[in-house]
């Protein structure tokens, strides 16, 4: 749909001769667009003045190399209108605004490729097999056909790789001259064929896109049994297909309306974007793979980074419970000291027990570690972690049965 803007609008004298030229030239809805004139407008111009327009499928004819006949403009005559006025847009204006859906990119690379050399698209009417594949296709076609005398003074004894077709006598040359069409036009843009494993491939910028012809197969109407899938016959119409992935694929194929000679530029188009999309799904994968292991590795990363830190500050806490224990010991050991010389009852069995409790506190200590004899850094967590309760025969929990007789258990009662 298009609507009209604030545009200028020049009236334009145009003749009989020049209109029809401008019908014949291009098509109808280019010339209507050009003038801002409806495509019923442009005909009434056109009757009025007597001047023949193509006829439907003119266009479609000329694009495809189809032979195609002009109407001539018939002699001036005093009765027939010799000029009219059109409506020309300026075209240095914004005229029009586009409110069509913007074209897809295989539209858009049809539009490019026909722009060019068109002569590689077109299906020649009559095989003429110059490609060695081709050869070796009809080859080995007739030496498995079942008629006789096809099989009769074969064209070659030993056959080449050859095209994915699957087609009947009658279509075979028509489904060759298709594919060396569609082979030619690959090269022609820089493409080429590869052929493994009896499956054919379009080879575009390093991508493989299988390609197969098949003729469409039917119930046979004069079977007795038109149910069952052993009685199909073929049809005549071809299918081209362009596989790619878990059984998706394109498929172009002969209409009511349409055959496949006539959709050659479609085919490449749709061959060379589905290439480009292949590779930006494998680059989009390939990315996402990357982001994958680049997340798994910073997971791991952090969790030997989470597992560091419990051990560090593990270290840290115990070091710190270390020097706390350590000054709880060192004040006891003063604190007893303190007692027994006020009591007036030191002795040197004392010194020599103060002394090696000092000792201890000093191996104890994170910040001296002082070597000791019977003891080792291994030992140190089995013995400042304090003891579980326990429970007397009386049924009252105690933390001090276990070291009842120890010299340093019960000051109090020693030393008064």
């Amino acid at each position: 749909m298009l609507i009209e803007g604030h545009v200028k609008i020049y009236d334009m004298k145009i003749t009989r001769k020049e209109l029809y030229d401008l019908v014949w030239a291009e098509p109808m809805t280019l010339v209507c667009k050009r003038f801002g004139l409806t495509d019923n407008g442009l005909r009434k111009h056109c009757k009025s003045m007597n001047i023949p327009t193509p006829p439907i499928g003119y266009w479609s004819k000329l694009k495809h190399g189809k032979k195609v006949q002009i109407s001539p403009l018939s002699k001036e005559t005093a009765d027939i209108k010799q000029s009219t006025i059109l409506n020309e847009k300026d075209p240095t204006e914004q005229a029009e605004i586009d409110l069509l859906a913007p074209l897809s990119r295989n539209k858009v690379r049809e539009l490019e490729i026909s722009s060019g050399d068109k002569s590689s698209f077109v299906v020649p009417a009559v095989l003429y097999a110059k490609d060695p594949v081709i050869i070796d296709t009809k080859e080995k076609f007739r030496q498995e056909s079942e008629n006789v005398y096809l099989k009769k003074n074969p064209f070659k004894n030993k056959i080449g790789p050859t095209l994915d077709i699957y087609v009947s006598e009658k279509t075979i040359d028509r489904a060759l001259c298709i594919f060396s069409t569609i082979i030619n036009a690959l090269r022609f843009r820089g493409h080429s064929v590869k052929i493994a494993d009896s499956k054919t491939y379009a080879v575009i910028k390093g991508e493989e896109i299988q390609i197969n012809i098949a003729e469409r197969r039917k119930q046979d109407p004069t079977s007795d049994n038109r149910h069952s899938s052993y009685n199909r016959i073929f049809c005549g119409e071809l299918h081209f297909n362009i596989l790619y992935g878990y059984g998706d694929k394109d498929t172009f194929k002969d209409t009511a309306h349409t055959k496949i000679e006539e959709k050659i530029i479609s085919i490449i188009a749709n061959l060379e974007i589905r290439s480009e999309k292949i590779k930006e799904e494998r680059i989009e994968a390939e990315q996402q793979r990357i982001k994958r292991e680049q997340e798994e590795r910073d997971r791991r990363n952090f969790e030997e980074r989470k597992k560091a830190e419990q051990q560090e500050f593990k270290s840290l806490f115990s070091m710190a419970e270390r020097l706390h224990k350590t000054n709880i010991l060192r004040h006891y050991i003063c604190t007893y000291e303190e007692f027994i010389i006020k009591n007036g009852e030191i002795s040197e069995e004392i010194e020599v027990k103060i002394r090696w409790a000092k000792d201890k506190a000093d191996w104890l200590d994170p910040f001296i570690s002082k070597k000791d004899p019977f003891l080792n850094y291994k030992d140190i967590d089995a013995l400042i972690q304090p003891e579980c309760p326990k429970t007397n025969s009386w049924g009252y929990q105690s933390y001090t049965q276990s070291t009842s007789n120890s010299f340093w258990s019960s000051p109090y009662s020693k030393w008064r």
